[in-house]
């Protein structure tokens, strides 16, 4: 399984540390958007989405004004956490489809869980759907 080229991040809320997100970065990326991006895990879809409120949210966490808290985790602690992710709320989902200002429609890809994390944690997240 190969995790190279990417950075993992637990996101808690900032309100009641209550975990997030699990969030991925690829800081080595080509092109400078991709640098950027912050892609979430949709558990019950087994797809990381390049999520553009958690990206702008990510960038925003060294000024002390974000939503949530940004804990840069191993990868192997990054498969632990995303059997662990709740399903996101609807208004959450409908964001994701309506990139305000960070992203561009086009921008917003997906990786399989499988590629990123491992065949491990895309079957034991298809088991729990």
């Amino acid at each position: 399984m190969a995790t190279t080229g990417w950075e993992f991040w637990r996101l808690t809320r900032t309100v009641d540390g209550e975990l997030a997100w699990l969030g991925a970065t690829r800081p080595e990326a080509r092109s400078p958007i991709d640098r950027k991006k912050v892609w979430t895990l949709l558990p019950s879809s087994g797809v990381l989405v390049a999520n553009w409120y958690v990206s702008e949210d990510h960038w925003r966490a060294e000024t002390g004004e974000s939503l949530w808290i940004h804990e840069k985790i191993e990868a192997y602690e990054a498969r632990d956490v995303a059997l662990e992710v709740p399903k996101p709320d609807p208004e959450d989902l409908a964001r994701l489809t309506r990139p305000e200002r960070y992203l561009t429609l086009d921008q917003i890809d997906r990786h399989s869980v499988e590629k990123v994390l491992g065949k491990r944690v895309a079957d034991a997240l298809f088991v729990s759907r």
